[in-house]
């Protein structure tokens, strides 16, 4: 628990860490006076942009389609020139919810904001603009910016909850989701990576979209009404304003886990092995394309940092960065046991046996010889993507319960067949680092239980133990 907390502080605190390269750019907290001007700049540059044609790599649709885009639009009154998957324009729909992207999360979508930071410091005019973050996380910061909950800015939109637009606190069913303690303790990217996805970042799409309110409304992007807002979707998630302020803050989160005890990278070699097109326009309209190598030297030799870390990440090629690197990386796991299962929510719970270690060769894992981290992988797979979210427990033979994670499924379908609606099955897998969770005798289960009880269906295909 003392450990916990300690990481949980880094992002609540400052951080007295020297660099010896100091940023160019300051990322502030949305709701500080300091960030003020930036929003207002912010609010300039999408007046602007939302003015713009669709053709326009500037524009409000370019920049929110480079995240994604529905398969088919007809009519499309906001970009005429689309209407199908075969007018998808130059780095159209190639942000990484799809299949075999997931180790590239984190690291799109940094490149991703910065180059629309950098777009929106030079229509707005403010050179020394830096996007601003929502850090919903804490406690104190609960409540939707002020600035994109009034209409006449061009940072409001209607396609949202409506209790966020109309200031209302994000509810108390989320603070699990927005809990990071959990999040903070992992020493592995991939699992880090993958954890931070799940929550608070689909959380938080879900939320602000109301498709955990069950809220259907008028969906702009998909021009009909039988949708939920465009945060809940992937292909209309980066059209609305506040989806650049939602992913400053998983990137703030992302660097003070970094800067954290625990805080590793992934290898250049981890990321090649899945491929992935990093495709942008710069500020000058002019078209960036990355190889992986380039888009990971760039990502790690960032221009800004945040106010609330008074450290920058450290860039590419010093001694800390190497250590980063060395050896928490995926390509150094062992799989200690792996079992198929096929069980079903039953009552919206599904209670997993882990399978008994032998003692001796327990006791030489977790106390003689212990690992720097214990992994479980939990493969689950659905008929329509669950619109509920999931607390996993491991449970010891006490009946004590620890809570080790959160399961949504935010861009699931879309994630592994590419659909664009929530109406798809299909699989995901979650990692959850249980190092401190699996008792030394082995005997523990692994409960999955819905957080809202409603009526859907989730089943678990297999579960690993992997030691890294």
């Amino acid at each position: 628990m003392k450990n916990i907390i300690k990481y949980c502080l880094f992002i609540l605190v400052t951080f007295s860490i020297t660099t010896a390269q100091a940023a160019q750019y300051l990322r502030k907290n949305a709701a500080t006076d300091a960030a003020q001007a930036d929003i207002k700049a912010l609010n300039i540059a999408l007046k602007k942009m939302k003015a713009m044609s669709c053709d326009e790599p500037f524009s409000w649709y370019y920049q929110g389609a480079t995240h994604s885009i529905p398969d088919e639009i007809k009519p499309n009154p906001l970009c005429p020139s689309y209407t199908q998957k075969a007018d998808l324009k130059w780095a159209w729909a190639t942000c990484t919810h799809k299949a075999g992207s997931e180790i590239h999360f984190l690291m799109w979508h940094r490149l991703y904001i910065a180059h629309f930071e950098k777009i929106v410091r030079k229509l707005s005019g403010k050179s020394d603009f830096a996007l601003p973050y929502w850090n919903y996380t804490d406690p104190r910061n609960r409540v939707m910016p002020n600035a994109f909950r009034t209409t006449d800015t061009s940072l409001f939109e209607e396609s949202r909850l409506p209790s966020l637009n109309n200031g209302e606190r994000i509810s108390s069913d989320m603070d699990s989701k927005l809990n990071i303690n959990l999040l903070m303790k992992n020493s592995v990217f991939s699992v880090f990576n993958n954890n931070i996805d799940s929550a608070p970042h689909g959380a938080m799409h879900n939320y602000i979209g109301g498709l955990y309110a069950g809220t259907k409304m008028w969906n702009p992007i998909y021009q009909n009404d039988n949708q939920f807002g465009l945060m809940s979707h992937v292909p209309s998630a980066g059209f609305d304003p506040i989806f650049w302020l939602h992913h400053s803050n998983i990137d703030f989160i992302w660097q003070a886990w970094e800067l954290s005890p625990n805080g590793t990278r992934p290898s250049l070699a981890e990321l090649e092995k899945a491929p992935w097109p990093y495709q942008f326009f710069d500020e000058n309209g002019k078209r960036v394309e990355y190889t992986i190598e380039e888009a990971y030297k760039t990502a790690f030799n960032i221009d800004y940092q945040y106010d609330q870390l008074q450290s920058q990440i450290q860039p590419l090629n010093s001694s800390e960065h190497k250590l980063l690197v060395a050896e928490n990386t995926s390509q150094n796991k062992e799989l200690v046991w792996h079992q198929k299962i096929e069980k079903t929510t039953e009552d919206n719970t599904i209670v997993m046996d882990a399978p008994m270690i032998q003692p001796q060769k327990n006791m030489e894992l977790m106390l003689l010889n212990r690992p720097e981290a214990l992994v479980i992988e939990i493969v689950v797979a659905f008929e329509t993507e669950p619109h509920d979210s999931y607390n996993v427990f491991i449970v010891n033979g006490n009946g004590s319960r620890t809570l080790t994670g959160v399961m949504t499924f935010f861009g699931a379908a879309h994630h592994m067949q590419g659909h664009d609606t929530h109406q798809a099955g299909g699989t995901k897998t979650f990692t959850y680092d249980v190092s401190s969770e699996i008792p030394a005798d082995g005997d523990y289960d692994v409960v999955i239980e819905s957080q809202r009880n409603k009526d859907e269906t989730l089943s678990v295909k297999s579960m690993s133990l992997y030691r890294y």
